[in-house]
């Protein structure tokens, strides 16, 4: 049976006294993940757009931080924005470093939650940790891919994060994406990227909710609220609740 990691985002909570941002706080239940030597990639799906996984997964790569373990982060970002990520944690001009992420076009025309204020927040304090944690890396995974074969882009995900935790061997992959690409049996009629991930090295964990909303691009490509609340909790990947409801992370920028 797979573990449950119950998220709580109640305010007030205490910090956890060595996760290093005045931001983050302890989430129960991680020693479930963190106990497991063989697991090296740890998939977080989620629905896109909301405020609080973002926030709640920084919580996690702090929590793996604060355990020890060397982390990279994987999101589900297109692989030719990886210089302007990379400046994000690095530049020193942050300023600077975020005006050319947000001239990237995944920033400007593919507004589908991904791209959020909200994950740019998460991309902020991922440097903040950087400064404590030097080796932390982040990593777009959302790779090129070409052909109309069914399940031609969860392919190249799935490949692109295992080519990330071959560079990064000591490393623990913490992957932030669409639920969809967590799953760990074939949906559509194909493999998910999880699936090309060994079985005994990957988690998946489901991100559910009790309401709210998130921003996410309906039919037709445009964009408006989705309702939340708990649904099925996927298949073969466990749920990682919140105890509140999402709200929406609209773009201002």
């Amino acid at each position: 049976m797979k573990a449950t990691v119950h998220l709580l985002l109640v305010l007030g909570l205490s910090v956890h006294a060595v996760a290093a941002l005045p931001s983050c706080s302890p989430i129960p239940g991680t020693e479930q993940i963190w106990s497991k030597a063989s697991v090296r990639w740890v998939f977080i799906g989620e629905v896109h757009g909301s405020n609080e996984t973002p926030a709640a997964f920084l919580d996690l790569v702090c929590d793996a931080l604060a355990n020890g373990k060397h982390v990279s982060v994987a999101l589900e970002r297109p692989t030719s924005e990886q210089a302007a990520l990379d400046g994000i944690l690095t530049a020193k001009n942050l300023a600077d470093a975020e005006a050319l992420l947000l001239r990237q076009p995944g920033w400007k025309e593919e507004l589908d939650g991904r791209s959020s204020e909200a994950m740019l927040r998460l991309l902020r304090s991922l440097r903040e940790l950087r400064a404590t944690h030097p080796d932390l890396q982040v990593f777009a995974f959302d790779a090129p891919y070409t052909g109309t074969v069914k399940g031609a882009r969860d392919q190249a995900l799935g490949k692109t994060l295992l080519a990330i935790g071959e560079a990064r061997p000591h490393d623990l992959v913490l992957i932030l994406a669409g639920n969809v690409h967590g799953m760990e049996a074939p949906m559509f009629g194909y493999d998910l990227a999880a699936m090309y991930i060994p079985a005994a090295e990957r988690m998946s964990l489901q991100v559910t909710d009790k309401g709210g909303e998130s921003w996410v691009k309906g039919r037709g490509r445009n964009l408006r609220p989705r309702k939340g609340g708990r649904r099925s909790e996927g298949r073969r990947a466990s749920a990682w609740s919140f105890s509140r409801p999402r709200s929406c992370a609209l773009w201002e920028g």
